[in-house]
């Protein structure tokens, strides 16, 4: 785990899949993400979602990788939405944000991401702010760090029980359920 400092992560959504929100392996790629921040940051208290269907849905892999139960949906965070309405809604959940909480994640869309002024990131990536504090975030005195999507392993298939065509069956919420006793 990294030392205490504040940190912002975010994240883009899978890419389309002709019959879910993102198709199936890049909500594995979105827990095994998950796992990773859970493992290097400090607990996180809330992860944020754009109301579109890829995004909610990449949140919820996300955030079951992480092992965080609060998940909200942000008009906010919508592709449409202007620069000054998304930084205004990050500024605020910063400044009013008890010292005690020091990680937030967010999962939206390119267009965000480009209107926040971050790199790009491809489907499934994340990219994360670190700051010594929350004022010093607050201030955009962050370094970055892009977080590829991460590959899936024979040994994470392994853990799941099964092969990526037989994956490819199951519905969102299977996948969700095998994904929770891996936790």
């Amino acid at each position: 785990m990294m030392p205490h400092k504040f940190y912002l992560s975010f994240g883009r959504h899978g890419r389309y899949g002709n019959d879910t929100a993102i198709v199936r392996e890049d909500m594995l790629a979105a827990f095994i993400i998950g796992q990773q921040l859970r493992e290097w940051l400090p607990k996180c208290t809330t992860v944020y979602h754009s109301p579109l269907a890829r995004a909610a849905e990449t949140a919820r892999f996300e955030a079951l990788g992480m092992g965080i139960e609060h998940i909200l949906s942000v008009e906010t965070l919508d592709e449409s939405a202007s620069k000054f309405t998304i930084c205004k809604f990050i500024d605020e959940l910063l400044q009013y944000t008890d010292d005690a909480v020091s990680y937030y994640h967010f999962v939206t869309h390119l267009p965000v991401v480009e209107k926040l002024g971050l790199p790009f990131l491809g489907a499934g990536e994340v990219c994360l702010l670190t700051a010594e504090n929350k004022m010093e975030m607050l201030a955009e005195n962050f370094t970055l760090q892009v977080i590829k999507k991460p590959e899936i392993s024979a040994k994470m298939w392994q853990n799941i029980g099964l092969t990526s065509d037989e994956f490819e069956k199951l519905s969102a919420d299977e996948i969700y359920q095998k994904l929770q006793k891996i936790g």
